[in-house]
């Protein structure tokens, strides 16, 4: 763990109770002796510096020590992701996240599955937990679309990958629409006509290793 989120790091002291509290000195096993902890806000680039002062049965006090800031370097990458599995999306974020992308937008293709419900609160947390184990400071931006229509209407220089011929240099780029693990409808391969293009790969990639694909790529 690289630090602790707290939406409070910076205030001089800190009560740590509840789940933070058990993960600490129960799942992580930190003693008053160890003198202190690392927390962070997400939303000031700064890790600060507390001092263990004194350990109840179900809480602890903090006093702040110092302040760090972090430069971490953004990378612009922006996935708009059909909606799939959300159980596999789930998995897929970490490994977003540690890649810095700097925004997910999921919307419902034609051929998503309409019934898969997207639970913005569970992927913060799961943002969250990757953050605090890989050190990134700042918290993706999530949001959701109605469909491919909202997302070339919002978004116009996005480009889509749709394994064709047009190869691109995806540096040169910063918003890609993904879809489903069936593709695109023939509808919407004919509204992205013009902004669709394919990686020099044989192999037809699914959609959570497509994402990965490009994030990587954008490093």
């Amino acid at each position: 763990m690289q630090f602790l989120y707290q939406h409070s790091a910076g205030s001089e002291n800190i009560i740590l109770d509840n789940e933070d509290f058990h993960y600490i000195f129960n799942v992580r096993r930190k003693k008053i002796n160890d003198n202190y902890l690392i927390l962070a806000n997400m939303q000031d680039s700064t890790l600060y510096k507390y001092e263990i002062t004194k350990v109840e049965k179900k809480k602890a006090i903090l006093n702040l020590i110092s302040s760090q800031k972090i430069i971490q370097k953004n990378k612009n990458t922006h996935i708009i992701q059909a909606v799939i599995d959300m159980n596999e999306f789930h998995k897929t974020l970490p490994y977003l996240n540690e890649l810095l992308v700097d925004k997910i937008t999921l919307f419902y293709s034609d051929f998503s599955q309409k019934n898969e419900k997207v639970n913005i609160e569970k992927l913060n947390k799961i943002l969250i937990n990757s953050s605090m184990q890989c050190g990134r400071l700042s918290i993706m931006a999530i949001e959701i679309l109605n469909n491919l229509e909202d997302v070339l209407d919002k978004y116009k220089d996005a480009i889509a990958l749709d394994f064709n011929n047009n190869y691109l240099n995806i540096k040169q780029h910063n918003s890609f629409i993904i879809g489903p693990e069936g593709g695109f409808s023939k509808k919407e391969k004919q509204m992205l006509i013009n902004k669709s293009f394919g990686i020099n790969n044989p192999l037809i990639m699914r959609a959570k290793t497509a994402a990965i694909f490009i994030a990587a790529n954008k490093i």
